[in-house]
């Protein structure tokens, strides 16, 4: 593996971006206002959400990347 190349990145681990999405949002609620119950709840809720829609446009991208790269591939030939 070449150390100039980029890690590739895997929609699973655009997902582990879950646990910062639910704290920062836990934290932004709590400033807004809201009860502790309230902002860990609605925290953990929207920051499992967002991480699921950022994992849902990473497998888009990767699906039409992939789509793009082997079609390319079959006009070579």
């Amino acid at each position: 593996m070449d150390s100039d190349s980029p890690l590739p990145r895997t929609p699973i681990e655009w997902f582990m971006l879950a646990p910062a999405l639910a704290v920062l949002n836990g934290v932004v609620l709590l400033a807004t206002g809201h009860t502790l119950f309230e902002s860990i709840a609605m925290g953990v809720f929207y920051g499992f959400a967002m991480a699921f829609v950022v994992l849902l446009l990473a497998v888009t991208w990767n699906v039409l990347r992939n789509r793009n790269d082997a079609s390319d591939a079959d006009s070579a030939e």
